[in-house]
């Protein structure tokens, strides 16, 4: 028995032993880095990585690299057990050529040794590009001249020149170079001598390596005018009292000239969407009021739709045509239209409709009893802005149903409708006062 108690006692000292040599308050100092590759993108200049000591012994590193483009912060230091130092890798790129460029940072300690590779890509720089604030000014009949301002969007040197071929109009400069981010405010001054009483139309063209811009101008002599500015989607008829019916074109201006300031001014507009054979589509939507211009200079009103309203524009890229199209089906708004899309992938106008949180689009897929739906809040989403459009697409991936629609219209003759126009954009302008529609009919 003695015998075994000792023979026990001897096993237990050797495993404790053998465990204590092995605990981690003698585990000697070990390096670990959490990367081994350190990628620079487009504009990068700073990356960081981690090195940690996995050993309870206190490890003393260095971090170097022989690559000029590249610097590291702090280059040593000390750190115990689980610790990690963050390490700053800085890139200078401006003396690179473009392309790819590779490199490494080494870390020495005493435990042990490691590298990170470094990749840079410097790119070619983006071409220059042109921006400009303002696509319409109106010189008044009290001042000589307006400003454009000119910007390089883009990453090259941008070289710009302005021409006119209004004899009356010069420009505070005619040409300019501008690096990156850099802006001209360039004066359009007008030379009225000699001129008769009138408004006058010119055109600013911008040209340059980075794109052209075209500003059109109006400008005063020794009268007053009112322009009314068209941002919607559809032309607008326009009457102000004492003057014919005028047409305004979608993203241009029509001007009222008088005399002097006659005080006050009412008018009417109306808009609306057609076919290609010129039947309505949805809404009328219409303006009416008086706008009293009391010590108003040169005014410039823009038409808005509220929100209140939305254009509708699909686009059918599916397998099949699509017709008999309701908006705002089973709601006291609802509309029936008798359009055929062909699947050409092409983007058709409809008209303005009301725009109602439960708001859908229904059309039947031709040559089938099935719809294809769009919801609000699903298929498409409304921003809730003045002059708000929204487009439903076709892809075979849209909601498709079986129909249970009674189409309200005459359904055997289908009418084709106008294409989206390439030019559609957003005119900038200053200084324009807006003239909200609320009303329909």
């Amino acid at each position: 028995m003695k015998t075994r108690i000792i023979s026990t006692i001897i096993i237990s000292s050797i495993f404790a032993l053998f465990f204590s040599s092995c605990r981690k308050d003698d585990r000697a100092a070990q390096l670990h880095t959490d990367s081994q590759e350190i990628v620079f993108n487009k504009n990068e200049t700073i990356q960081y990585f981690g090195i940690t000591n996995m050993g309870n012994e206190t490890m003393d590193y260095q971090v170097s690299t022989n690559d000029d483009f590249l610097s590291v912060s702090p280059a040593s230091g000390t750190i115990g057990f689980n610790q990690l130092a963050k390490i700053q890798v800085t890139a200078e790129t401006s003396g690179l050529d473009y392309g790819l460029h590779s490199g490494s940072i080494y870390i020495q300690s005493n435990g042990g040794s490691n590298f990170v590779d470094v990749t840079i890509f410097k790119p070619y720089p983006d071409p220059p590009a042109l921006w400009w604030d303002i696509d319409y000014i109106k010189i008044a009949n009290n001042t000589d001249r307006e400003y454009i301002t000119v910007r390089n969007d883009g990453e090259g040197i941008l070289e710009y020149e302005l021409n006119t071929t209004s004899s009356w109009m010069d420009f505070s400069q005619n040409s300019g170079s501008l690096s990156p981010g850099q802006e001209d405010k360039v004066w359009v001054i007008a030379d009225k001598t000699g001129l008769s009483n009138d408004l006058y139309s010119g055109l600013v063209n911008i040209t340059s390596n980075g794109g052209d811009a075209n500003i059109a101008v109006d400008m005063e002599v020794g009268v007053y005018s009112v322009s009314f500015f068209n941002p919607t989607y559809t032309v607008i008829d326009i009457k102000v009292a004492g003057f014919a019916w005028a047409k305004i074109p979608v993203l241009d201006r029509f001007n009222f000239v008088f005399p002097s300031n006659p005080g006050a001014i009412i008018y009417e507009a109306e808009t609306k969407g057609e076919t290609v054979n010129f039947q309505q589509l949805g809404l009328t939507l219409t303006w009416d009021e008086t706008i009293n211009l009391g010590n108003e200079n040169s005014p410039v009103f823009y038409l808005n739709i509220s929100d209140n309203f939305f254009f509708l524009s699909a686009k059918n890229y599916g397998s099949r045509d699509l017709n008999q199209w309701s908006i705002n089906w089973e709601t006291e708004y609802q509309f029936d239209e008798n359009v055929t899309i062909p699947n050409d992938g092409y983007e058709y106008y409809f008209g303005y409709y009301d725009a109602l949180n439960n708001s859908n689009v229904y059309a039947r897929l031709v040559g089938t009893s099935n719809d294809a739906v769009w919801e609000n809040g699903k298929e498409f989403n409304f921003p809730w802005t003045e002059n708000q459009g929204i487009l439903v697409e076709s892809d075979l991936k849209s909601n498709v149903v079986k129909s249970s629609r009674a189409f309200n219209k005459d359904a055997s003759e289908s009418e084709m409708l106008n294409l989206k126009p390439q030019t559609q954009k957003t005119i900038r302008t200053r200084n324009a006062q807006s003239l909200e529609n609320t009303n329909r009919k």
